[in-house]
């Protein structure tokens, strides 16, 4: 997979190139780091479930899914997907509309996921 994610103290950068970045039809989104809510590693299957409609992006259930989803529980909001038969995703909550929720696949997101926690202001957790 094609994804770099960056941590600053500003933000979370995402960075998709080859195959994931003509998927997703996106190559880079940036989160300010005040608006992420939390930051964890967390099962695939787990939050699969809060998994909407595909728009634009590219869905293969139980191989992949890259690109902007709808989250059904709060209408007119985007999820962010990156992940390609992984079990376990980095998984970043924030308190936007677009994304409401990066869902991205690393081989670093347990360090990744410590890394944004540690840079969020306690009192939003």
């Amino acid at each position: 997979m094609g994804v770099a994610i960056h941590v600053t103290d500003a933000a979370v950068t995402v960075e998709l190139d080859g195959l994931e970045r003509v998927l997703a039809v996106a190559g880079h989104l940036e989160v300010p780091l005040e608006s992420v809510v939390s930051a964890r590693v967390a099962p695939v299957d787990s939050v699969r479930d809060g998994l909407g409609w595909r728009s634009p992006g590219a869905y293969l259930p139980g191989y992949l899914a890259v690109g902007w989803f709808a989250v059904p529980e709060r209408p007119g909001t985007r999820q962010f997907w990156c992940v390609q038969r992984d079990r376990d995703a980095l998984v970043i909550d924030t308190d936007l509309e677009r994304p409401a929720r990066l869902v991205l696949q690393h081989p670093d997101a347990a360090r990744l996921a410590w890394w944004i926690s540690e840079r969020i202001d306690p009192g939003r957790t």
